[in-house]
C-alpha cells in the first residue's frame, strides 16, 4: 500500500475558490500551482471549513477583522474546526506526518501574517461621502484572521503543534514562490 502519511490542512478557499468574495477570486477554480507543488510532494490536503461562506454566504461583501470577533462567528469556528482537531489527534496517534496549515493572508478569517481591519467598517453605502471615509480607515495589519486565531488556541489547547504558512493573493507569484522555498524542506522531511 502507498500511503506516504504527509498531510497538510489547507484553507477552503485555495482549494474551492468559488466561495470567495464575488470579484476576489485570482483562479477560475483553485490555487493549481499549489495544488501541483503539494501533489508533487506527495502530500495529501485536507481541505478546512470556510466560516465566511457557512456564515454570511456567497453573495456577501467584503468583511474585516473586527466584524467577525462577535461570540456567535467565534462559537460557530470552533464548532466547524473541532472535527479537525479530532482528526489530527487521530493521524498523530497513527503516525502520519502533519506538515502545517496553510491559510490565506488578507482574510478577515483565515490570513495567517496579515488582516484587513477596521473599526468603523459598518453601516450602510447610502451616503457616498461616509462611505469613502469609512474605505480610507481601512488598513491591514499583522495579525491573523478569526478562524485561524482561533484554530491556533484550540491546536495550543490540545497540545497539537503545527506550522501556519499563508499565500497572498495580492502578490501570488511572489507569495507562492516563497511559500515553496519554505515548505520544500519541511515536505522533505
Amino acid at each position: 500500500m502507498k500511503r506516504g502519511k504527509k498531510i497538510i490542512f489547507v484553507s477552503h478557499c485555495l482549494l474551492n475558490v468559488n466561495v470567495k468574495v464575488m470579484g476576489l477570486a485570482a483562479h477560475p477554480g483553485a490555487v493549481k500551482e499549489l495544488v501541483c507543488f503539494l501533489m508533487d510532494h506527495d502530500t495529501a490536503m485536507v481541505q478546512l471549513p470556510c466560516p465566511e461562506s457557512e456564515i454570511l454566504g456567497l453573495c456577501r461583501w467584503g468583511h474585516v477583522k473586527d466584524q467577525l470577533a462577535y461570540p456567535f462567528f467565534k462559537n460557530r469556528c470552533r464548532h466547524l474546526l473541532a472535527p479537525f482537531i479530532r482528526q489530527i489527534h487521530m493521524y498523530k496517534e497513527n503516525g502520519y506526518l502533519l506538515k502545517g496549515v496553510i491559510g490565506i493572508d488578507g482574510s478577515p478569517s483565515c490570513g495567517v501574517h496579515k488582516t484587513c481591519r477596521s473599526n468603523q467598517w459598518s453601516g450602510d453605502f447610502l451616503d457616498k461621502e461616509d462611505t469613502w471615509k469609512k474605505i480610507q480607515t481601512l488598513e491591514w495589519q499583522a495579525d491573523p484572521g478569526i478562524f485561524i486565531e482561533i484554530f491556533q488556541a484550540l491546536l495550543m489547547e490540545n497540545n497539537l503543534p503545527l506550522d501556519f504558512f499563508a499565500v497572498d493573493e495580492s502578490e501570488i507569484d511572489m507569495s507562492l514562490s516563497s511559500l515553496f522555498k519554505t515548505l520544500s524542506p519541511v515536505l522533505k522531511r
